[in-house]
Formats: C-alpha cells, structure tokens, sequence
C-alpha cells in the first residue's frame, strides 16, 4: 500500500537497535516431507485488498478494513472459523480507517487515534474520542494487558480504557511500514524503512532508506539491538509472526530494487535465521495479513500488483 507509508513516516516510529547473524543448521525433512503450505481459497468473499489489519477473537480470525488500488479505504469488518467461508460482519465500520484490532477482555478493541470496543463486531462504542497514544500503530494483547504502539510511545492499560505510558522518546532511528510480533515473551520490531536517501538513492520510493535491522524489548522500556543486518534483504511493509516455536519474517516490499517479495525466514531467537527451504507457493506481496489460529499460520490477501484476496495457510508439525 502506498500512501501508507508516507503516513506512518510522516508520524514517526519507535527507534530501534540491533547486531550480526549466522545460520541456523538447515530445515529438517520432517519441515518439508509434505508441502505445508495450502491454498485454502483463491478468491475470498472479502473483496481484494491489502493493509487489512487482523485478530483471533472467540475462536474467529477478524479482517479489519483495507486498502484498495486509486486510494480507496475499505471500510468493512469480516470473520472466519476456517479461512475459507468469510461472513460479512459490518458493510461500514464507524471507526477511524486503518484502525488496529484487537481482542481483549471479552471485547472486540480498535484504535488509531479513536479507541472502540464491541462484543460483536456489529454495535460499537466510542470508549475515547481521543486516545492518550494517538496514532496506534500496533495495538496488541501481551501479559494480561491491551497495549498499543504508536510513533514514538508505549501505552498499557489493563481495562482498554485508562492508559499508562510505559516509555517515549526510544534512542533510535524513526521508521515505518515496519514487522512487529511477540515472541518468546518479548516485543520485536524489524525492517521498515526510514525517510533518508539512501546511498546510492533505492530504485522506488527515492527517499526511503529501507532496512533489515531487529530490535527487542522484554518490557517496552529497554529496547536491545539484536541484528544490524539480517540474511534477509531490507524491506518494508513486511509483516511478521510467531509460530511453532518459531519468529517467521515474510513477503514486503523490495525498495532497493522496487519489487515484491515472497521470501519467508524463520529465527528461533531473533539472531540466526534461516530461510524456509519450502517454495513459497503464493505470489510476491506486501501489506498481506498474517494469523495464528487453529495450529496454523494463515497469509490472507496483500498487494502483488494488483491487490488479492486469495488465503494460504503453513502447517507445521
């Protein structure tokens, strides 16, 4: 998505700190005896998009808005019990676009600079008008608490509507369009790109300087430089999860050479990554979904020139 970018950038990001990687040993043949990943339907009932924002909530997997090719915000709110039948929720959501989602305490949650809550998805209530963390920018669940993320902040709260900051002004370099997970009980931020020319200038967005960096923090104060550069290329509007006992970065956008990508690494500790040796079967992508349900990792839709609504799901013993 490409106005996305220019706003998360214009907003600024956390800054983050990182140091050198070496393989981990190849993937075993129990990895790869069988293809794991499987289409699960080509064409959604979920019209085509990418930058939907997603969540696991009672047993559903939820996909928030999105965008569409000529800037159209897509305002629409679907669920799933299987990836393959999607049912419409609500045709026009009455929140802020690209809201972040996420399911807490019973409560469906939305935020970017409005914070919602809903039980059902379909009746929502405007909880603050004005969020305190304004612009969410990831809103997560992490040790009993909803958290949220925004340009250069860590909020907290324990009931979703009266926040505490947990830390501001990180020593590190803005980003946007960055890969955020939880993993092993720890925040990781990687990739994104900063608005600096790079050297030589990269052959897309000309004032982006993307990168392949990985930062961690056990408490969202004390931010710690895992990798200066990863084995994986730098890119942006990467996404990223944790699965399996594993931390997996896949897809994004190439800016240096102004192509998608469809690469999936995989790090048991952030460090040493290695590259899936399973062919990824879906088409190069940025801005896809990502979800953890029902043993398995779900890709949904993204932007591989043109946008899609096709899902994919990785399965691993």
């Amino acid at each position: 998505m490409k106005i996305n970018l220019l706003l998360f950038l214009s907003l600024g990001m956390i800054l983050f700190t990182v140091a050198f990687a070496t393989d981990h040993p190849a993937i075993t043949d129990q990895d790869s005896s069988t293809d794991p990943w499987e289409l699960v339907t080509k064409n959604a009932a979920f019209s085509r998009r990418d930058s939907a924002k997603s969540c696991v909530f009672q047993g559903e997997m939820w996909l928030n808005n999105g965008y569409y090719h000529g800037n159209v915000n897509l305002r629409d709110l679907y669920k799933s019990v299987d990836g393959k039948t999607w049912e419409l929720v609500l045709a026009e959501t009455p929140y802020d676009i690209y809201s972040e989602i996420a399911g807490f305490n019973g409560k469906l949650w939305v935020a970017k600079n409005s914070l919602w809550s809903s039980s059902d998805g379909k009746t929502w209530k405007c909880v603050l008008e004005k969020a305190p963390f304004a612009p969410c920018i990831e809103l997560f669940v992490f040790k009993d608490a909803i958290w949220s993320l925004n340009n250069n902040a860590l909020w907290r709260s324990t009931d979703g509507e009266n926040w505490s900051k947990i830390g501001e002004n990180f020593p590190l370099r803005r980003r946007g369009a960055f890969a955020f997970a939880i993993h092993n009980d720890r925040f990781w931020v990687m990739a994104g790109g900063i608005k600096e020319v790079n050297d030589p200038p990269e052959k897309g967005y000309k004032d982006i300087t993307t990168l392949n960096d990985v930062w961690s923090s056990a408490d969202g104060k004390t931010w710690e430089c895992v990798l200066e550069k990863a084995p994986w290329q730098p890119r942006q509007w990467v996404k990223a999860e944790s699965y399996a006992g594993w931390l997996w970065v896949m897809g994004g956008y190439d800016n240096v050479n102004s192509g998608n990508l469809n690469d999936v690494w995989r790090s048991r500790d952030g460090k040493e990554w290695e590259k899936f040796s399973v062919p990824t079967p879906w088409s190069a992508r940025h801005e896809p979904s990502l979800f953890v349900f029902g043993g398995s990792l779900y890709l949904v839709a993204g932007n591989a020139w043109p946008v899609q609504n096709d899902v994919w799901k990785l399965t691993l013993p």
